[in-house]
């Protein structure tokens, strides 16, 4: 790897509102229905005026439900004005308060005279990118991740699960890898941020870039934060990504994903300070991987119970290595 970095790449803040008030909205400006909903009775709206800076407007409007206004901004392109495919955002009260200021601008613009204040951060994505030398450095990477044991709760989300024969998402689906949690309060993404770029935004980068992001809704930020205004969450998030990036990659067992050879492997085994009991499990373990489709099936092929597997998984993490990584290796050298 040559350099990582760390920051909030995108947030959203939510506002209820009455009918009349989103009603007023939609005949003031240059709206996209973008959904009928139920029966036609609670349709969507985007206002895409200003997503070129950063900004995605979206319009919630319902007779039975509550309606909404969302604001899904990208801080970085907001403060600069002008689309920034890799910039992440340093939240701090400078910072902060100028985003404030430009999204204040962007209300009245719309006709939107509530106060900012009346928003919930209702999304933050914790980000990091990590820079590589060449495409197939990324591409291996993000193979090991889709071997990753599973977390409990959480399962694998794909793009285009109905329509699976389309090549745009089989390339989405080969270049990235998503986990979400059943409540959806917490979804973690790994992918290939120069692929995503050219394929969906037809912008061009020379960086090699495998970007991880860890998304959280409102109800995981209000469990992490203090503060209950968006500012100062968004500060306190903005203090903790890479703290909770390191959480989320122990949970699952992906501190370490950098390429390894079988011969490496089991050299650091035979010098690891375990029992030889240990030691006998854990190079079962490697050959298995050696190859293997899924961490999962490695636990099977193992016999080994789940628990004692997950417990196995930790002494490679203390040892420095990625056991998902051993069957890479011959092709990353």
């Amino acid at each position: 790897m040559i350099m990582n970095e760390s920051g909030i790449h995108t947030f959203a803040l939510k506002l209820q509102c009455k009918y009349s008030e989103i009603q007023n909205i939609i005949e003031q400006n240059e709206c996209i229905r973008i959904s009928k909903g139920k029966l036609g009775l609670s349709p969507y709206y985007q206002i895409p005026q200003f997503k070129d800076i950063g900004v995605e407007i979206q319009l919630g409007q319902s007779v039975s439900h509550p309606c909404w206004l969302i604001l899904i901004v990208n801080p970085s392109s907001l403060l600069t004005g002008t689309y920034e495919p890799t910039a992440l955002f340093q939240a701090d009260e400078k910072s902060v308060q100028q985003v404030k200021h430009r999204l204040r601008n962007i209300l009245d613009k719309i006709g939107v005279d509530r106060r900012l204040k009346e928003f919930k951060l209702s999304r933050c994505d914790l980000t990091c990118n990590l820079y590589y030398e060449r495409k197939a450095d990324v591409q291996d990477r993000l193979d090991i991740f889709k071997k990753s044991f599973p977390i409990p709760h959480y399962s694998a989300v794909k793009f285009g699960k109905y329509t699976n024969s389309d090549e745009k998402f089989k390339g989405a689906n080969k270049h990235s890898w998503t986990i979400e949690n059943k409540s959806k309060s917490c979804a973690f993404s790994v992918y290939d941020k120069s692929y995503e770029l050219e394929k969906r935004h037809h912008i061009v980068i020379d960086d090699r870039i495998l970007r991880l992001e860890l998304r959280f809704g409102r109800s995981k930020i209000t469990k992490l934060t203090a503060a209950k205004d968006w500012e100062s969450q968004l500060i306190e998030l903005g203090s903790q990504v890479e703290n909770q990036q390191h959480k989320f990659l122990h949970r699952l067992h992906m501190m370490h994903f950098d390429p390894v050879s079988l011969p490496e492997l089991l050299a650091c085994i035979d010098a690891s300070k375990y029992r030889e009991k240990t030691k006998k499990k854990l190079r079962r373990i490697a050959k298995k991987a050696n190859g293997c489709v899924s961490l999962a099936a490695v636990q099977k092929n193992c016999r080994i119970r789940k628990s004692e597997f997950i417990k196995l998984l930790g002494k490679f993490e203390e040892m420095g290595v990625g056991i998902a990584s051993a069957s890479l290796s011959s092709h990353t050298v």
